[in-house]
Parts: structure tokens; C-alpha cells; sequence
């Protein structure tokens, strides 16, 4: 049992997300693949994704057994989301952090014979690591990953209306079977044990369909994350594969998939993840902003874009086929 204690200033930077980062969607989903239960995506989605695991990929699966508590630094917090700057913070994760998290995990048996150099900070060690973690979300995710991101955004919105409802008691009183709360404690049935104070970082709940019980992820520089299973299997969408892509050209049908999916996504984001020059992927957000499918935001240096209503209403009515990588033209 773990215990999360909650005080004042926790309670009220309480968060509530319609899905962890792409890295550690990523993660969560190796273990799945890895496992041998019901598959949380619909179709052969592990015999598909296995086909398409590149040398890089297969390692990272070393380091998630089923069943094993994964190292935090697998699944960073970042205040710009998205998976390059997701991967650029585990990049830089500090060796010591890095090697007392892997001995907790996996104590002085790693699971992998590579293990011990990441442990001793080898950068090829890393380097085939952070390759790994994007080869692994091409390979498994980015099919589905706009219709992952609207279903645990239904299911986000369950537990939001709690709270609207029901106030904070509401919410932490009703978030699963295996987690009770007494105030100022949160008691979770998961792999860890022990207390964790959270001293005023906050709390971010948030959704997965690649967990059948909580798991919490404890991040040194941001909140604590407790990751739900979602109420209902994901059986995707029935989609027009071309529409979108036929009214908007490939990369603003990317684009939209990919806002659709992660909510607010900087220019450098969107740039990175469609494959294109960032003054490219402004030019594309500038066309969508005009059309008012998408509106934009200045945060200090950066520009965020998330959808409008109407491009909402656009991308759940047209379907899309948007990938959210290589999208050209």
C-alpha cells in the first residue's frame, strides 16, 4: 500500500489529464506488450507492433517485466509535453538519480546485461535508450495515438464532471476500487509501498489503457502522477482514413490528429513530431488558426496551439487518417 499525503497547497493544485506523456503511454504500453493478457488496443496489435520493433526498441522492453515497478525517470514530467522534449529530459536524468532508481527497480540483478552502463552514465547506453523509446512509440502507438487520446479524454471528463459535483471528496473518494481516501491521506494498492509526502507539488491524475490497476509515477521536480485505468475498453473509431487528409493536405491533417490527441502542442512540438521546419509547421498553424479550427496562445517565448470547438467538431465529424510522424506536403 502506498500512502500519498496531501496537504493544502496539494489539494488545491489537484490536475486532472486525459493521458500520460507520449513516453510514458509508451512505457506503460511496452509492458503490455510484453504481457500476456487481453490486449488493450483492438485487432493483432502486439503481433503488429512486434513486427515492426527495431534492434533499439527490443532493449527497451528489457526494462519493462510485467508486473515490476518501472524506474520514475522512464516517465518524466515535463512542462512542455510531447515526446522529444520527454526524451530529452530522461537524455538528461543525473546518474546518481539514474542508478538509485534502477537498483530499486531491478536490484543488484539487472534484468539486461546493458543495464549496469546505463546505470554508470555510458552515453551510448542512453543514446540507444532514447532511440529505443521512439522507435517503440512509432512501432506501437502512432496508429492509434489520436484515437488513445479523444477515448481517455471521454474518460478524463468522467472524472472531472466527480469534481464538479462532488467537490475534491467527491473526486479522490471515487477514482477506483484500489485507492481510498481519508483525508489528508490517499491510500493506493499498487506496486509500491511506503509514504510519499507531496510537500506542495500537486497531484495530476491521469488515464491509461495500458494499466489494469493504479500506478503512480513519482517525478522529483513536478507532481505526483496517479494513472487510472479507464472504465471502458478502447476499441477505436470507424474512421474515413482520407478525409481529412483530402480537404487539408497531409501535414494539417496531422496536425489537427495531433492536437486532438495531446491538447496544447508548442510550434517546436509540432514541428518535431510531423517531421517539418518549425517556421513550416507556423505557416500550417497560421492557415488552421484563419480556417478557426485551431487558436493560439503566446507563453513567454513559445506559441501554443490547441484545438477550437469547431476544429473539434471537424476531426470527430470527418474522421482522419493523420499519422503523427512523416506527414509531408
Amino acid at each position: 500500500m502506498l500512502r500519498l499525503w496531501l496537504g493544502y497547497e496539494d489539494l488545491t493544485r489537484i490536475r486532472i489529464t486525459p493521458g500520460l506523456s507520449p513516453v510514458g503511454q509508451t512505457v506503460l504500453g511496452a509492458q503490455a506488450l510484453r504481457g500476456t493478457g487481453p490486449a488493450p488496443l483492438p485487432g493483432s496489435w502486439r503481433s503488429r507492433a512486434r513486427t515492426r520493433l527495431t534492434g533499439p526498441s527490443r532493449l527497451v522492453l528489457d526494462l519493462v517485466p510485467p508486473g515490476r515497478c518501472l524506474p520514475d525517470f522512464l516517465t518524466p514530467y515535463t512542462r512542455t509535453p510531447g515526446l522529444e522534449p520527454e526524451l530529452d529530459t530522461i537524455a538528461s536524468t543525473p546518474v546518481r538519480r539514474m542508478r538509485a532508481e534502477l537498483e530499486q527497480s531491478y536490484g543488484p540483478r539487472p534484468p539486461a546485461s546493458w543495464l549496469p552502463r546505463l546505470a554508470a552514465g555510458d552515453g551510448e547506453a542512453m543514446r540507444l535508450l532514447i532511440r529505443g523509446l521512439r522507435d517503440l512509440h512509432q512501432a506501437a502507438l502512432a496508429d492509434a495515438w489520436p484515437e488513445l487520446g479523444a477515448h481517455q479524454r471521454a474518460e478524463a471528463s468522467v472524472h472531472a464532471r466527480r469534481m464538479a459535483c462532488g467537490g475534491i471528496d467527491g473526486l479522490l473518494g471515487g477514482l477506483h476500487d484500489a485507492v481510498r481516501w481519508t483525508s489528508p491521506v490517499l491510500e493506493v494498492e499498487t506496486l509500491r509501498d511506503g509514504d510519499v509526502r507531496l510537500q506542495g507539488r500537486g497531484l495530476l491524475l491521469t488515464l491509461s489503457v495500458f494499466v489494469t490497476g493504479p500506478r503512480v509515477l513519482v517525478a522529483p521536480d513536478g507532481p505526483v502522477t496517479v494513472v487510472l485505468p479507464v472504465s471502458r475498453p478502447f476499441t477505436g473509431t470507424d474512421r474515413a482514413p482520407d478525409a481529412l487528409p483530402k480537404v487539408l493536405g497531409r501535414t494539417r491533417a496531422a496536425m489537427i490528429g495531433l492536437l486532438g490527441a495531446d491538447g496544447e502542442l508548442t510550434t517546436g512540438t509540432l514541428a518535431a513530431r510531423l517531421g517539418v521546419s518549425a517556421p513550416s509547421a507556423s505557416q500550417h498553424a497560421t492557415a488552421l488558426r484563419g480556417a478557426g479550427l485551431i487558436a493560439s496562445r503566446r507563453r513567454g517565448k513559445t506559441v501554443l496551439h490547441a484545438l477550437t470547438p469547431l476544429g473539434e467538431r471537424f476531426l470527430h465529424g470527418h474522421g482522419h487518417g493523420a499519422r503523427s510522424r512523416g506527414a509531408g506536403g
